[in-house]
Protein backbone atom coordinates (compact mmCIF):
# COMPACT_ATOMS: atom_id res chain seq x y z
CA UNK A 1 0.00 0.00 0.00
CA UNK A 2 1.06 3.51 -0.65
CA UNK A 3 1.65 5.82 1.68
CA UNK A 4 -0.91 8.18 0.58
CA UNK A 5 -3.52 4.98 0.67
CA UNK A 6 -2.84 4.35 4.14
CA UNK A 7 -5.50 5.25 6.78
CA UNK A 8 -5.14 8.82 8.71
CA UNK A 9 -6.02 8.95 12.31
CA UNK A 10 -8.17 12.07 13.46
CA UNK A 11 -7.32 14.55 14.86
CA UNK A 12 -8.47 13.39 18.15
CA UNK A 13 -7.43 10.14 17.89
CA UNK A 14 -3.94 11.19 16.91
CA UNK A 15 -3.96 13.69 20.54
CA UNK A 16 -5.03 10.56 22.49
CA UNK A 17 -2.28 8.67 21.52
CA UNK A 18 0.38 11.64 21.92
CA UNK A 19 -1.30 11.57 25.36
CA UNK A 20 -0.63 8.29 26.30
CA UNK A 21 2.96 8.08 24.65
CA UNK A 22 3.54 11.25 26.61
CA UNK A 23 2.13 9.74 30.34
CA UNK A 24 4.16 6.82 29.39
CA UNK A 25 7.54 8.53 28.90
CA UNK A 26 6.99 10.44 32.04
CA UNK A 27 6.15 7.04 33.75
CA UNK A 28 9.75 5.44 32.73
CA UNK A 29 11.35 8.33 33.73
CA UNK A 30 9.89 8.34 37.16
CA UNK A 31 10.51 4.99 37.35
CA UNK A 32 14.13 5.07 36.42
CA UNK A 33 14.85 8.07 39.06
CA UNK A 34 13.10 5.91 41.83
CA UNK A 35 15.49 2.47 40.43
CA UNK A 36 18.60 5.07 41.00
CA UNK A 37 17.39 6.34 44.50
CA UNK A 38 16.84 2.89 45.51
CA UNK A 39 20.29 1.24 44.31
CA UNK A 40 21.96 4.69 46.42
CA UNK A 41 20.09 4.38 49.58
CA UNK A 42 17.20 1.59 49.91
CA UNK A 43 15.59 3.91 52.77
CA UNK A 44 15.12 6.67 50.15
CA UNK A 45 12.19 4.37 48.51
CA UNK A 46 10.21 4.00 51.66
CA UNK A 47 7.10 6.10 50.12
CA UNK A 48 6.52 4.62 46.93
CA UNK A 49 3.11 4.52 45.46
CA UNK A 50 1.65 2.89 42.05
CA UNK A 51 2.06 6.02 39.79
CA UNK A 52 5.77 4.59 39.62
CA UNK A 53 3.90 1.23 37.84
CA UNK A 54 1.80 1.21 35.06
CA UNK A 55 -0.40 -2.11 34.53
CA UNK A 56 1.16 -4.25 32.40
CA UNK A 57 -2.07 -6.04 30.59
CA UNK A 58 0.33 -8.46 29.01
CA UNK A 59 0.87 -10.15 32.49
CA UNK A 60 -2.88 -9.30 33.63
CA UNK A 61 -2.16 -6.35 36.15
CA UNK A 62 -5.21 -4.47 37.40
CA UNK A 63 -4.23 -2.49 40.23
CA UNK A 64 -7.12 -2.00 43.21
CA UNK A 65 -8.49 1.38 43.98
CA UNK A 66 -7.45 2.78 47.05
CA UNK A 67 -10.08 1.77 49.04
CA UNK A 68 -9.54 -1.85 48.22
CA UNK A 69 -5.78 -1.28 48.69
CA UNK A 70 -6.66 0.38 52.20
CA UNK A 71 -8.87 -3.03 53.29
CA UNK A 72 -6.74 -5.33 52.46
CA UNK A 73 -3.85 -3.44 54.02
CA UNK A 74 -5.74 -2.99 57.24
CA UNK A 75 -6.89 -6.63 57.33
CA UNK A 76 -3.00 -7.92 57.09
CA UNK A 77 -2.19 -5.44 60.18
CA UNK A 78 -5.08 -6.20 62.34
CA UNK A 79 -4.75 -9.75 61.91
CA UNK A 80 -0.95 -10.15 63.03
CA UNK A 81 1.80 -9.15 65.32
CA UNK A 82 5.19 -7.51 65.28
CA UNK A 83 7.46 -10.15 64.02
CA UNK A 84 4.65 -12.01 62.02
CA UNK A 85 5.45 -12.76 58.32
CA UNK A 86 2.93 -11.41 55.75
CA UNK A 87 3.09 -11.82 52.03
CA UNK A 88 1.32 -10.17 49.59
CA UNK A 89 1.27 -13.00 46.39
CA UNK A 90 0.67 -10.94 43.09
CA UNK A 91 -1.29 -8.23 45.06
CA UNK A 92 1.70 -5.81 44.78
CA UNK A 93 -1.25 -2.75 45.32
CA UNK A 94 -1.86 -3.93 48.15
CA UNK A 95 1.95 -4.39 49.57
CA UNK A 96 2.69 -0.90 48.68
CA UNK A 97 -0.11 0.51 50.63
CA UNK A 98 0.71 -1.45 53.81
CA UNK A 99 4.32 -0.61 53.03
CA UNK A 100 3.14 2.88 53.11
CA UNK A 101 0.72 2.63 56.28
CA UNK A 102 2.39 0.15 58.62
CA UNK A 103 5.94 -0.14 60.21
CA UNK A 104 6.46 -3.67 59.46
CA UNK A 105 9.93 -5.64 58.52
CA UNK A 106 8.59 -8.74 57.78
CA UNK A 107 5.91 -8.13 54.79
CA UNK A 108 6.99 -9.39 51.28
CA UNK A 109 5.69 -9.19 47.61
CA UNK A 110 5.58 -12.18 45.87
CA UNK A 111 5.69 -11.04 42.33
CA UNK A 112 6.59 -11.73 38.49
CA UNK A 113 6.89 -8.15 37.32
CA UNK A 114 11.08 -7.73 38.39
CA UNK A 115 10.45 -3.61 38.64
CA UNK A 116 9.27 -4.36 41.84
CA UNK A 117 12.47 -5.48 42.68
CA UNK A 118 12.77 -1.68 44.41
CA UNK A 119 12.07 -3.15 47.40
CA UNK A 120 14.82 -5.40 47.87
CA UNK A 121 15.21 -7.96 50.55
CA UNK A 122 11.41 -7.50 50.46
CA UNK A 123 10.77 -8.47 47.01
CA UNK A 124 10.74 -12.32 45.99
CA UNK A 125 10.85 -12.94 42.34
CA UNK A 126 7.67 -15.38 41.51
CA UNK A 127 6.20 -17.71 39.13
CA UNK A 128 3.03 -19.11 39.65
CA UNK A 129 4.19 -21.74 37.14
CA UNK A 130 6.81 -22.90 39.65
CA UNK A 131 4.90 -22.47 42.92
CA UNK A 132 7.72 -23.42 45.40
CA UNK A 133 10.30 -22.18 43.42
CA UNK A 134 11.54 -19.07 44.13
CA UNK A 135 14.46 -17.76 46.26
CA UNK A 136 14.87 -18.15 49.96
CA UNK A 137 11.99 -20.81 49.33
CA UNK A 138 12.75 -23.43 52.11
CA UNK A 139 14.11 -20.53 54.99
CA UNK A 140 10.08 -18.95 54.31
CA UNK A 141 8.80 -22.52 54.66
CA UNK A 142 5.48 -22.55 57.19
CA UNK A 143 6.54 -18.96 58.15
CA UNK A 144 3.78 -17.19 57.16
CA UNK A 145 0.49 -16.01 59.43
CA UNK A 146 -1.54 -14.07 56.90
CA UNK A 147 -1.31 -14.18 53.19
CA UNK A 148 -2.93 -12.31 50.39
CA UNK A 149 -3.17 -13.69 46.90
CA UNK A 150 -4.38 -12.44 43.90
CA UNK A 151 -3.82 -14.79 40.97
CA UNK A 152 -3.23 -13.20 38.02
CA UNK A 153 -5.28 -15.37 35.51
CA UNK A 154 -8.70 -15.95 35.77
CA UNK A 155 -8.36 -19.85 35.74
CA UNK A 156 -8.42 -23.17 37.70
CA UNK A 157 -4.56 -24.03 36.70
CA UNK A 158 -3.81 -20.04 38.33
CA UNK A 159 -5.53 -20.42 40.99
CA UNK A 160 -4.30 -24.10 41.87
CA UNK A 161 -0.98 -23.29 41.91
CA UNK A 162 -1.49 -19.79 43.48
CA UNK A 163 -2.69 -22.17 46.26
CA UNK A 164 0.42 -24.69 46.49
CA UNK A 165 2.59 -21.74 47.19
CA UNK A 166 0.16 -20.43 49.81
CA UNK A 167 0.11 -23.80 51.20
CA UNK A 168 3.96 -24.27 51.09
CA UNK A 169 4.11 -20.73 53.13
CA UNK A 170 1.79 -20.71 55.46
CA UNK A 171 2.56 -21.10 58.99
CA UNK A 172 0.04 -23.09 61.53
CA UNK A 173 -3.08 -21.20 61.82
CA UNK A 174 -2.08 -18.71 58.93
CA UNK A 175 -4.76 -16.70 58.03
CA UNK A 176 -5.45 -16.50 53.84
CA UNK A 177 -7.37 -13.65 51.94
CA UNK A 178 -7.61 -14.43 48.44
CA UNK A 179 -8.73 -12.08 45.52
CA UNK A 180 -10.36 -13.64 42.24
CA UNK A 181 -13.55 -13.79 40.05
CA UNK A 182 -16.92 -15.14 41.61
CA UNK A 183 -16.55 -18.16 39.37
CA UNK A 184 -13.92 -19.75 41.94
CA UNK A 185 -15.91 -19.96 44.88
CA UNK A 186 -16.28 -23.39 44.81
CA UNK A 187 -12.56 -24.11 43.84
CA UNK A 188 -11.05 -21.67 47.01
CA UNK A 189 -12.76 -23.40 49.05
CA UNK A 190 -12.34 -27.20 47.82
CA UNK A 191 -8.49 -25.90 47.72
CA UNK A 192 -8.02 -23.78 51.00
CA UNK A 193 -11.64 -23.73 52.80
CA UNK A 194 -11.55 -19.93 52.04
CA UNK A 195 -15.75 -19.34 51.77
CA UNK A 196 -16.93 -15.94 50.44
CA UNK A 197 -16.99 -12.94 52.52
CA UNK A 198 -18.86 -9.39 52.06
CA UNK A 199 -15.90 -7.62 51.00
CA UNK A 200 -15.68 -6.74 47.07
CA UNK A 201 -12.48 -5.52 45.92
CA UNK A 202 -12.38 -3.10 43.08
CA UNK A 203 -10.07 -2.30 40.41
CA UNK A 204 -8.78 1.47 39.27
CA UNK A 205 -9.82 0.61 35.62
CA UNK A 206 -12.72 -1.77 36.41
CA UNK A 207 -13.30 -5.17 35.37
CA UNK A 208 -15.74 -6.95 33.30
CA UNK A 209 -15.52 -10.18 35.50
CA UNK A 210 -16.88 -10.00 39.22
CA UNK A 211 -14.30 -10.17 41.87
CA UNK A 212 -15.25 -10.86 45.05
CA UNK A 213 -12.79 -12.01 47.87
CA UNK A 214 -12.66 -15.60 50.25
CA UNK A 215 -11.23 -15.83 53.64
CA UNK A 216 -10.28 -18.73 56.12
CA UNK A 217 -11.13 -16.13 58.59
CA UNK A 218 -13.63 -13.82 60.21
CA UNK A 219 -13.38 -10.09 61.34
CA UNK A 220 -14.94 -7.49 62.89
CA UNK A 221 -14.73 -6.22 59.47
CA UNK A 222 -14.57 -9.21 57.14
CA UNK A 223 -17.49 -11.56 57.14
CA UNK A 224 -18.65 -14.83 55.61
CA UNK A 225 -21.40 -15.32 53.33
CA UNK A 226 -24.36 -17.13 54.58
CA UNK A 227 -25.48 -19.81 52.00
Amino acid sequence: MDSDDAPALSADTLALLQSFLSEKQEAEERFAQLQEAADADFQNAKKIDMSYFQENWQLSQFWYDDATSDFIADRAFANTQDGDHIAFISSPTAYVTFRNKYERSNAFVFEFDQRFDVFRDQFVHYDFNHPVEFARAQDMKHKFKFIVADPPFLNEDCLAQTMETVKFLAAEGAKVMIDTGAVMEDLALKLIGAKITNFRPAHKGGLANEFRCYATFNDDKLTWLSK
